[in-house]
């Protein structure tokens, strides 16, 4: 759908990724002394100390601390009330008897003996996809400093975007699509759910490799499942896979061949009102067009969450449907279907 306005918003996205990998890199060099920002780049001007350590921690823990009940690196905020100045895991002036530094060190008590699991952390500075040393981590503990006064009081400039997980696009998608997981896979068995089964083919099937009860290898015979759900920026704990929290040209295929094969499966499936809710596929813009533009108006709303403005209802029917629907019905659908899953406001939370 090429509108201005899902563009300008595509950019802004694009300009997210690339400004918090040049946050990231200008911490890192604020940490070990180097040049501000010479060459005139993103500026990031880092809130303070803990703000640098935050931006420097994070390519070795965002994909796991991002979302979920421990989002210590959704925001500067976060970060300090829920991991800097909280004594369970940050000892002040004694990084020896913090559980961070433990953790980075591989020698924490309990279940959680390493973070971040799956690979040490001294060899992710090494390879140099991580340059805070555990030996500064340790310096900044020692001389950190009091927490802020308002710590806990709600800032409404902490007010972030970020793209779907994996996990959420597919199930998700699975909702508004109307489609379940016997759309995706044989059940001709009586007995299907405790036996190994075939995935039914060219269906695009995308499954996590450690969602039970797939952890037996047998309930998805077709690894692309996985490594479809992979290239969403799904992780894989069996694995010692974290995930991805960009979205690089790997996710950006993955979910544009997704949408159009699912938005196929939901156009197809029989008596799925998800889709075509408001109209058959003998339902042409010639023979009902109120049909077919309140329809549309539907799907808009249900995949994205607001009303469409007239702009984009307009170019959604004119630059999407119509040229589809020369071809067939189905095909016009699957098309605004799949359209409206790779818009920006889809792709984002």
């Amino acid at each position: 759908m090429r509108t201005l306005r899902p563009l300008l918003k595509a950019a802004v996205l694009a300009s997210l990724t690339i400004s918090l990998a040049a946050c990231t890199e200008q911490a890192t060099a604020r940490i070990n002394d180097a040049a501000g920002n010479p060459d005139g780049g993103v500026d990031c001007a880092a809130a303070g100390r803990n703000d640098e350590i935050r931006l420097a921690l994070a390519p070795a823990c965002e994909g796991c601390h991002l979302t979920g009940n421990k989002p210590f690196f959704a925001s500067l905020t976060a970060f300090e009330s829920g991991l800097v100045y909280n004594e369970r895991y940050v000892k002040r002036g004694d990084p020896g008897n913090s559980l961070l530094v433990q953790m980075l060190k591989g020698v924490a008590p309990g279940s959680y003996a390493q973070m971040p699991p799956g690979q040490r952390y001294d060899e992710l500075v090494a390879s140099g996809r991580v340059t805070l040393t555990v030996a500064q981590v340790e310096a900044w503990i020692r001389d950190l400093p009091a927490p802020p006064e308002q710590l806990e009081a709600p800032s409404p400039e902490e007010f972030r975007v970020r793209r779907l997980s994996a996990e959420e696009m597919v199930v998700v998608l699975m909702d508004q699509l109307g489609l379940a997981l016997e759309d995706f896979v044989s059940t001709s068995d009586p007995n299907w759910r405790n036996r190994a089964y075939v995935v039914n083919w060219n269906k695009f099937f995308v499954w996590p490799g450690d969602w039970s009860p797939g952890i037996s290898g047998e309930y998805v015979s077709d690894p692309r499942t996985v490594e479809r759900f992979e290239a969403l920026g799904g992780g894989n704990s069996l694995l010692y896979r974290k995930k991805d929290v960009s979205f690089g040209p790997s996710a950006a295929q993955a979910l544009v061949q997704m949408s159009q094969a699912w938005c196929a499966r939901a156009v197809d499936k029989a008596s799925n009102k998800a889709v075509l809710r408001y109209v058959a596929l003998a339902d042409t813009s010639t023979k009902n067009p109120d049909a077919v533009q309140k329809n549309l108006r539907y799907l808009y709303l249900r995949m994205l969450g607001q009303p469409p403005p007239d702009a984009e209802a307009k170019a959604l029917y004119e630059q999407v449907y119509l040229p589809l629907e020369a071809q067939s019905t189905r095909l016009g659908w699957i098309g605004v279907c799949a359209a409206l899953i790779r818009h920006p406001l889809w792709i984002t939370y």
